[in-house]
């Protein structure tokens, strides 16, 4: 789950934030003027420096696209693995971890809600560490009967 974390945090950072896609504007309008002036050098008209002016952006703007689906399909991996991982967790008997199951798949699914997805982890591990913990012996429930 921290990857998945990792993973819509570094998405973010890299492609999404106004600054990225400044950059990117900036970049493609750069890959624009080089190839519309590289066509003009070389004796080709208004038309044909335009020509290859938008073919050079169109290539930068497709290589960042084919960046951008590598990101989702190496986040839809994880969401898979998550989502097999929590199948058998969503028939348990205790309906505490079922709930917390629940719960952090639907976070999981909004990834760019980190507070949202490090709460329901959190309520996922108390949840499955209530139900795996071993019973009070009954010595101590004794003790804790008397203490209460």
């Amino acid at each position: 789950m921290r990857s998945l974390c990792f993973a819509a945090a570094a998405n973010r950072l890299l492609w999404e934030g106004p600054v990225e896609r400044g950059r990117t504007f900036l970049l493609t309008v750069l890959a624009f003027a080089d190839g519309a002036a590289r066509a003009r050098i070389a004796g080709g008209t208004d038309v044909q420096s335009g020509l290859v002016g938008f073919g050079r952006a169109t290539e930068l703007l497709s290589r960042e696209r084919v960046v951008g689906k590598q990101i989702a399909a190496a986040m839809r991996e994880t969401l898979t693995r998550a989502a097999t991982a929590a199948a058998p967790l969503m028939r348990c008997s205790d309906p505490a971890v079922v709930t917390a199951a629940e719960q952090l798949l639907n976070a999981v699914a909004d990834v760019e809600n980190t507070a949202r997805l490090e709460a329901a982890l959190e309520g996922f591990g108390r949840a499955v560490n209530a139900a795996t913990a071993p019973p009070l012996s009954w010595w101590a429930r004794r003790r804790a009967m008397r203490a209460a």
